[in-house]
């Protein structure tokens, strides 16, 4: 039975909180954060033991996993730290902030224990799609696009003042939301090798430094071409957009339903926490990570990081981009 300490318990860390109240081979055991109110909530809850000090919970030989749900700069220090002390480490997504952090993360001793939250790959729709591209009944994939209307606004990014930064949040849209619509692609239909991005910051302007919205062209190593479209700056959260269309048909995920074809394929359960769009991924995940002894490791997540950042990096040294300057070397 792994002890689990969350580390972080703002946005995100109560949802691992209720999942892994689903995981057999796992419990909650401590939960660490400078905020005294988020600790006490989550103590109350569940009974754990509070760090306020991460290294402190670090020294502590009970516990096994430390989940890393705190704002992205701290992401990289934190994952090397706990690799050092001899602890698991389950990570939300960005994995690290920039490129030269990812790179090093790689490097380190240890890091095959990484678990990424790359939850969304776990919707029933997107296993289906994956086991219908995977057996072939569609024939071969020759064209995909995806989109992702979303909505944050001022009183979101006032929220955290780690928020909308280049150097707190490492970008915007992508890197925070976007990221997994993105990785629905290479996840599909295998590695995206190019990438032509534009962004801009159409309604945030003045509130954030990064993009609220974004355009790509992407071309896979299969040869299949595709369009990227997000936004942070529409009215409301729609359901991630993904169609593909093989020699054999079409398969669209849409409204949480996938069509093949006109016709109903799977649909997705809907969220026990959190955003009713974001379905019940982390369940899944952290029951495959403790209970089956699987999950997606930094290979699995490499791609879509690689990706990310060669899209943050188009966008800086061309023209479009009109967000800020960033923090990144141009290609």
């Amino acid at each position: 039975m792994k002890k689990v300490c969350i580390v972080g318990y703002g946005a995100i860390g109560p949802i691992h909180g209720l999942a892994l109240e689903k995981v057999e081979q796992a419990r909650l055991y401590g939960v660490c954060d400078i905020d005294p109110e988020r600790r006490r909530l989550c103590r109350e809850k569940y009974g754990v033991k509070e760090y306020e000090d991460f290294d402190a919970m670090l020294q502590d030989p009970a516990v096994d996993s430390v989940h890393i749900c705190t704002p992205h700069w701290l992401h990289y220090e934190m994952i090397r730290r706990a690799l050092e002390a001899g602890k698991d480490v389950v990570t939300e997504k960005p994995v690290t902030r920039t490129r030269q952090e990812w790179n090093s993360l790689k490097a380190l001793e240890g890091s095959d224990r990484v678990c990424v939250v790359l939850q969304n790959r776990l919707n029933p729709c997107i296993l289906k799609l994956r086991e219908l591209i995977l057996e072939g009944s569609l024939g071969r994939a020759v064209a995909v696009r995806a989109v992702l209307t979303w909505s944050r606004d001022r009183a979101y990014y006032e929220s955290g003042d780690w928020r909308g930064r280049w150097a707190t949040e490492g970008g915007g849209l992508l890197i925070n939301q976007a990221i997994h619509t993105l990785d629905f692609i290479s996840y599909l239909l295998g590695d995206i090798r190019k990438v032509r991005t534009d962004m801009c910051n159409h309604t945030l302007e003045g509130v954030i430094e990064v993009e609220d919205t974004l355009s790509a062209h992407l071309e896979l190593e299969s040869g299949v071409k595709g369009v990227f479209f997000a936004t942070n700056g529409y009215s409301e959260n729609s359901a991630p957009f993904l169609e593909i269309s093989f020699e054999k048909g079409v398969a669209r995920y849409m409204d949480q339903k996938l069509w093949v074809n006109g016709c109903l394929a799977a649909e997705d359960a809907p969220a026990v926490a959190g955003k009713d769009y974001w379905g019940r991924g982390h369940e899944r995940l952290l029951q495959r990570y403790y209970d089956q002894q699987t999950c997606f490791t930094l290979s699995d997540a490499e791609n879509t990081m690689e990706t990310m950042f060669a899209m943050y990096e188009d966008a800086v040294s061309g023209k479009p981009f009109r967000g800020g300057s960033g923090p990144f070397t141009a290609p």
